[in-house]
């Protein structure tokens, strides 16, 4: 579905009856209906005397395409909604600008030039079709009549155009490059002459076909950009490719720093492709809402999805469909893992689990007879027999919750002995939840581990017992006392080639922290 805004000055009409006769709703009245009937589009119209023009910054927003005629109130025109209209245009709405609209304010800002032209009330047009193989002209003849239109002649002092799709001919010997289009920044703007408002040539079955075809055209085949920054590049291209360190964050993480900034979250990828982060973690529930969008941002930045992750209730409900349904998109889109965060335990259970943390035979013990965690086993090892056919990994990370099954080191391993290629994503920054160290992890744990998330915990203030201690603070990688560097060492000393992604949930500043954990571990 397009969305299509059809704008019209709607003066001649209110102040001269022979125009009113033609188009007694209004020549956008006139478009709005040819196009209800012609194709696939949600439309709006909207004119000079509403308020901000029937323009504002919302109905723009929402528009794919708009359709704009103008002609008497050119100069009284908003010098503001003009420029919001260029505004959008270079961030990829589609503009289709109609007769006497070339001398609008915002064709002069989108152009560039005078737009002056030579012009004649009263002639007899013959258009001819000089482009086609261009989607406008599709299923045009090669050329038709319009029996009166105003002719309009050259010099026609425009930018060169793309393509001139017609070429004008009218009975007292002028001619004009009648249909041109142009592209500004990410929009495509299609330029037609004919449309006087005292003729009735909106009525015309070919100018309406050639309307229609534009829309389609026109419209952005991706969603609305923000104009390109001037971006300093913090890490080159090839840097990037030799380092061995492979770098990911957060979506979540770019959607926060989006909202904390002001930015948009384009800018804000953009800022993390240039720090040298190539890959992004996805919630999957959040993607499936918004993919078309997410891969359209990643693309655009050379970046990709390092990994889905997804919570379940394997414990209550062992269903393993959507599970499939992950697994699938990852296989159709390239990513290599799914982490899987299995459920969570009631809490007195998960208290008589956690008792027994000093072994790893108590805690396999407790766990083997327990019917939520035999539960999640079993759907566990349908999940990762499934993705083994699909080729993805299936992981799971040392979660920091009292009531996770697997917020401990033993518990982990538990599930990694029980469950056939079950694999782990080390999460650098969890262990400290539980007490446990994450050096002691990886000896028990580095066989297993195929992902990795870089987060560390900063100091936190006991303000009543005025002390500072070791805590759970979120910080910027680098700036806390989890271990990081050594970490990375001993990951690179046995291989590990996968992703770092960053990871510092809950920070005030996320982009800052972004930057700065990007840096920190470019610097190892």
């Amino acid at each position: 579905m397009i969305n299509v805004t059809v704008w019209n000055e709607n003066l001649h009409e209110q102040r001269q009856e022979e125009v009113r006769r033609i188009y007694p709703d209004g020549i956008h009245g006139c478009i709005a209906g040819f196009l209800q009937r012609e194709g696939d589009f949600r439309i709006r119209t909207a004119t000079y005397e509403e308020p901000e023009h029937g323009l504002t910054e919302e109905v723009l927003q929402d528009t794919d395409v708009l359709i704009y005629w103008s002609h008497m109130a050119q100069e009284s025109f908003s010098d503001e909604v003009a420029a919001r209209i260029h505004r959008h245009v270079l961030q990829g709405m589609g503009l289709i600008a109609l007769h006497s609209a070339h001398f609008s304010k915002m064709m002069k800002l989108l152009l560039g030039t005078t737009m002056t032209l030579r012009w004649q009330h009263g002639d007899r047009e013959r258009l001819f079709v000089t482009a086609p193989a261009h989607p406008i002209a599709a299923g045009l003849p090669q050329r038709f009549e319009l029996p009166v239109e105003e002719m309009y002649g050259e010099y026609f002092d425009i930018p060169k155009p793309d393509d001139v799709v017609f070429t004008g001919w009218f009975a007292g010997g002028e001619v004009f490059r009648s249909g041109c289009t142009f592209t500004r920044g990410m929009g495509k703007i299609f330029y037609f002459q004919p449309g006087h408002e005292a003729y009735p040539t909106y009525h015309d079955a070919n100018v309406q076909r050639v309307i229609t075809n534009a829309v389609y055209w026109c419209a952005p085949i991706r969603k609305r950009m923000e104009p390109f920054d001037c971006t300093a590049v913090r890490v080159s291209l090839e840097s990037q490719r030799e380092s061995s360190l492979k770098l990911s964050v957060f979506f979540d993480h770019i959607r926060e720093a989006a909202e904390q900034s002001g930015r948009t979250e384009e800018e804000v990828t953009a800022c993390c492709a240039a720090a040298g982060i190539r890959g992004v973690e996805v919630e999957y529930r959040q993607f499936a809402e918004r993919e078309n969008t997410i891969r359209d941002l990643l693309g655009r930045n050379g970046m990709e999805i390092s990994c889905f992750y997804e919570f379940f209730e394997l414990g209550q409900n062992p269903d393993i469909n959507h599970a499939r349904e992950v697994i699938d998109k990852a296989k159709e889109l390239g990513v290599e893992r799914v982490m899987i965060i299995p459920g969570f335990l009631k809490e007195n259970i998960a208290t008589q689990l956690a008792a027994r943390h000093y072994s790893y035979e108590a805690t396999a013990e407790f766990m083997s007879h327990n019917e939520e965690i035999c539960s999640m086993k079993t759907a566990l090892t349908q999940i990762t027999a499934y993705a083994k056919e699909k080729n993805v990994t299936i992981c799971m990370e040392d979660f920091d919750s009292v009531t996770s099954p697997v917020s401990r080191i033993y518990q982990l391993l538990w599930f990694m002995k029980q469950v056939p290629d079950m694999k782990h994503t080390l999460d650098m920054g969890n262990y400290a939840f539980s007490d446990e160290n994450v050096l002691d992890a990886f000896d028990l744990l580095k066989d297993y581990v195929v992902h990795v998330h870089c987060k560390d915990r900063g100091l936190e203030v006991d303000m009543a017992a005025n002390r500072y201690g070791r805590g759970l603070a979120p910080v910027a990688v680098g700036d806390g006392y989890i271990p990081i560097a050594e970490m990375v060492g001993r990951l690179k000393d046995i291989g590990y080639t996968g992703y770092f992604a960053i990871e510092h949930f809950g920070a005030s500043d996320q982009l800052n922290y972004i930057l700065r954990s990007a840096d920190f571990l470019r610097s190892l």
